[in-house]
């Protein structure tokens, strides 16, 4: 005789009051904060800026008078060689700040990681310039690279180096700046490029050196990959400063010398 079985009867907990929702919501709550302003402050401005592109208004009118004037902004700058100059410099700005700056960054952090001796005040006085502003960092630089009486030109000419007119050649004006910015923000760089070092297990290393591996090894195996969101982190912050350069540039050339150093913010 065949007996029937009845299967066991599960209940359904509301979406609201499992764990996974709840842990998921205090995430969002947390991070709502942040979220809201770089909405408000970040994407919405460059929202706006974007709808501005294909309206002629000045800004200041009541949005009834803006005018809609399709892609004409956009072939009027293409077509402006100042623009086109302030792009190609402010490309080639964001490459050398970027691969000078993180490489340089890297390494100091690399050297610095396991150094027990001064390493506070090691850090300290290389994280000092991070702390200044942007204004005094370009006026203190715009002294020191004058071509008569600024400190670097003294130094160069103590070893028989003639002056350099470091903001006065259009050939390297451009990188006299990058090398401010950069010297600027290796601080910055080391300090997190320590802390991701800092969060790679030691065991890793010891293994692979009991198997025999190479300094170089070590570094391509183990370091680089682990490090990765840490690097990508910090190319991304520095490629986007990059592209908002404006102070350095105000600042110590206005733009020049001949559309040398003219980037695309200060264009605008």
């Amino acid at each position: 005789m065949a007996t029937a079985t009845l299967a066991p009867h599960t209940v359904t907990t509301p979406f609201w009051r499992r764990r996974s929702f709840r842990r998921g919501l205090t995430g969002w709550l947390f991070a709502a904060p942040i979220l809201i302003y770089f909405t408000i402050f970040v994407f919405g401005p460059i929202l706006a800026s974007l709808l501005m592109m294909f309206y002629d208004w000045n800004g200041f009118g009541p949005l009834s008078q803006a005018k809609f004037v399709g892609l004409s902004h956009v072939t009027e700058a293409f077509g402006d060689e100042k623009f086109l100059g302030s792009f190609r410099n402010t490309a080639t700005y964001a490459i050398v700040v970027v691969l000078c700056g993180v490489g340089v960054g890297l390494l100091l952090a690399l050297a610095l990681n396991g150094v027990t001796k001064f390493v506070g005040f090691v850090r300290s006085t290389y994280y000092l310039p991070v702390m200044l502003p942007m204004t005094a960092m370009s006026l203190l630089w715009g002294l020191m690279y004058q071509p008569r009486y600024g400190f670097i030109n003294q130094v160069l000419g103590m070893v028989g180096i003639p002056p350099v007119k470091w903001l006065i050649n259009p050939n390297i004006a451009l990188y006299s700046i990058c090398l401010m910015v950069i010297w600027k923000g290796l601080g910055w760089y080391m300090v997190i490029f320590l802390a991701g070092l800092k969060a790679i297990p030691e065991e890793f290393y010891e293994a692979a050196q009991m198997d025999g591996a190479t300094a170089w090894q070590r570094f391509w195996k183990i370091t680089l990959p682990l490090l990765k969101p840490t690097l990508l982190f910090v190319i991304v912050v520095t490629v986007i400063g990059s592209l908002q350069v404006f102070s350095p540039i105000f600042i110590m050339t206005q733009g020049g010398p001949a559309n040398a150093t003219n980037v695309v913010v200060y264009w605008v």
